[in-house]
């Protein structure tokens, strides 16, 4: 790890340490940095300079237990991703459960937490292995990686306690026997509910325990982010003159726990750019959020002689389409999930055509995913068509896109929600040509669904 100029070594420990907020110890410090005798060498920074910031910055964000970990040190159990929109100054931190299921290239499949550690095993180098867990995830979520920086607990524990410990409100109580302890034995981890400041240890196995409630793996992933955003918190309440020993001590637990490929000056960058970065709002998104409702489901898959728990997607297998769709969504969620609810209910028809330039397996989520949005889905070929489109295409029937008087005001208002969301998600051309006489519109599909 190289060492960090302090200022910007502590935005960054904000950002990595509190959900993405670049820039918070920095904008600490900045406050009154010429009383700190630690940085008053430093360059300091122009607080007027006018800075190009891009649109979109992302940062794949890794916990693992390290080797203070004598158990899967090298599991990657938190994996987020810190997505900085400038235009929109929003934030968006989106967690993938640890138990997702993925395939590697010749089609053996793992949990998605032992990714980094089977290309360690493989003689690959640390950034062999990242670079192959970016892949993976950027094959899920459609999403594609400036950085990535990784901690590990025994960071993290030093970090809270050093901070003076981290306030949560503990929805439920926990109990949970299976903690994992030392050489793969359990201990009892308890946690009273209601709102209480928690160590180092204890938020570690706040976020880690998963065996206590309904949501599982995805609760977990929600408390990590319950417990980053409040320790977001913490480091802005730092006060640069007083807490400047609390400062310093951080700067070198950043130096012996967290890994990146950010340079010095990419780190600079970021100083620069997010100083203003409380004005930030922040989105949370964890994958597959409602097990009974959502976009992945539940399983298990037999690991050698084991029978190991898994989440794969729940319309398919490989098929990451809704998961793309609900993180083009973020800024809303909310409402997204209102308009699936009533697309499902109209169970509207619609034949398709899919273009021979699509794979086998483009087909097949395609049409997987539009049954999964309720839609009564069937294949037509593309022989019945006089000419064929370069584009995607819907042509329009007499119903049930096309208002008739004769329908009630409900009945029309689920036809246009049914018609928009063709036209929102595959923004085809429109053609009124009505082909074989029927009343059911035709969707040609020239292109893979991207979100």
């Amino acid at each position: 790890m190289k060492i960090f100029k302090s200022n910007i070594a502590l935005a960054f420990i904000s950002f990595l340490l509190s959900a993405g907020i670049v820039g918070a110890g920095a904008w600490i410090l900045s406050q009154n940095s010429q009383n700190i005798p630690i940085i008053q060498n430093l360059n300091p920074v122009k607080q007027d300079k006018i800075i190009n910031k891009p649109d979109k910055e992302t940062i794949l964000l890794l916990g693992k237990g390290g080797e203070s970990q004598a158990d899967g040190g090298n599991l990657t159990d938190t994996i987020m991703i810190a997505q900085i929109l400038n235009p929109e100054k929003q934030i968006n931190l989106i967690s993938i459960p640890r138990d997702f299921l993925v395939f590697d290239e010749e089609g053996y499949y793992r949990k998605i937490n032992s990714v980094y550690s089977h290309n360690l095993s493989q003689g690959k180098t640390e950034a062999e292995a990242v670079k192959s867990l970016q892949d993976k995830i950027t094959e899920i979520t459609g999403i594609n990686f400036d950085y990535y920086a990784e901690v590990d607990f025994a960071g993290f524990v030093k970090v809270v306690d050093k901070v003076g410990g981290v306030e949560v409100d503990v929805t439920e109580a926990i109990d949970d026997p299976y903690y994992p302890g030392h050489n793969y034995s359990y201990q009892r981890f308890t946690l009273p509910a209601g709102q209480q400041t928690l160590d180092g240890e204890t938020a570690l196995k706040y976020a880690r325990t998963r065996y206590t409630s309904a949501g599982g793996d995805l609760d977990r992933s929600r408390r990590q982010q319950q417990i980053l955003g409040n320790l977001k918190d913490r480091i802005f309440s730092l006060n640069p003159i007083l807490d400047a020993p609390k400062i310093v001590s951080l700067l070198g637990i950043a130096r012996e726990t967290i890994k990146t490929d950010l340079s010095l000056t990419d780190m600079k960058s970021l100083y620069d750019t997010y100083q203003d970065s409380k004005d930030y709002t922040m989105k949370s998104l964890v994958i597959g959020n409602n097990l009974l409702t959502g976009n992945i489901k539940e399983g298990f898959r037999q690991f050698g002689i084991a029978r190991g728990y898994i989440l794969e997607p729940r319309i398919g297998e490989k098929n990451y389409l809704e998961i793309q769709e609900e993180i083009a969504n973020i800024f809303d969620i909310a409402k997204y999930e209102e308009k699936l609810t009533n697309l499902r209910k109209n169970k509207s028809e619609l034949d398709i055509i899919l273009a021979d330039n699509l794979t086998k397996i483009e087909k097949t989520h395609i049409q997987e995913f539009l049954q999964a949005r309720g839609f009564v889905v069937k294949v037509i070929s593309s022989n019945q068509l006089d000419t064929i489109p370069t584009e995607n295409t819907l042509y329009l029937g007499t119903n049930p896109y096309q208002q008739n008087q004769t329908e009630s005001s409900s009945e029309i208002e689920n036809i246009n929600i049914s018609k928009e969301y063709i036209q929102d998600t595959f923004k085809p051309s429109l053609d009124t040509q009505l082909i074989l006489s029927k009343d059911t519109p035709i969707l040609y599909i020239a292109k893979p669904l991207k979100f």
